[in-house]
C-alpha cells in the first residue's frame, strides 16, 4: 500500500491519485478505438501530449528526492531527462512514433526508479504503485498504437 497513515480508515491519496492518473491514458486508448474518425486523432494526440507531461512528473520526483537529501547532482541530471525526451517526443509529427517513443521511456523511467528503489533511495511503497501505474501507462499506449 501507500504510507503509513495515521487513521487506518483514511484513503491511501499517492494511491488514489495515481490510479486516477490512468484515466486520462484510458480515455485516450478508448476514443482511438471509437470508431468515431473524429474522436482518433483526439485520443492520439491526447494521450502523447499526456504521456509527455507524465514523463515530467516522473523525472520531478526525483529532483525534490535530490534537494531533500542532497543526492549526487547526477539525480538532478536525471530529473530533467525524462522531460527533455518526453518534448522530443512531441515533436515528431507521426503519432505512431511518438507511440513507439513514449514505451521505452516509460520502460526506462520506470528501469531508473527501480534502481532506485534498491539502493534504498525511494521507498517501496512508491515502487510497487510505480509498477502497477508504468503497467497501466503502456498497456494504454500499446492499445493506442493497434487501433
Amino acid at each position: 500500500m501507500g504510507p503509513t497513515s495515521q487513521n487506518a480508515s483514511s484513503i491511501d491519496i499517492p494511491s488514489f491519485l495515481g490510479w486516477a492518473g490512468l484515466v486520462p491514458f484510458g480515455i485516450a486508448a478508448l476514443g482511438t478505438h471509437s470508431g468515431i474518425n473524429a474522436l482518433v486523432p483526439y485520443g492520439l494526440l491526447g494521450g502523447t501530449a499526456y504521456g509527455a507531461v507524465i514523463l515530467s512528473f516522473l523525472g520531478a520526483v526525483h529532483w525534490g528526492l535530490a534537494m531533500q537529501d542532497d543526492r549526487s547532482p547526477y539525480w538532478y541530471v536525471w530529473s530533467i531527462t525524462p522531460a527533455l525526451f518526453g518534448f522530443a517526443c512531441l515533436l515528431l509529427l507521426d503519432v505512431e512514433m511518438r507511440i513507439v517513443t513514449l514505451i521505452p521511456l516509460f520502460v526506462l523511467a520506470w528501469s531508473v526508479d527501480r534502481k532506485a528503489a534498491k539502493d534504498g533511495l525511494i521507498p517501496d511503497w512508491y515502487m510497487r504503485l510505480r509498477s502497477m501505474l508504468t503497467a497501466g501507462a503502456v498497456i494504454s499506449l500499446a492499445a493506442m498504437l493497434l487501433a
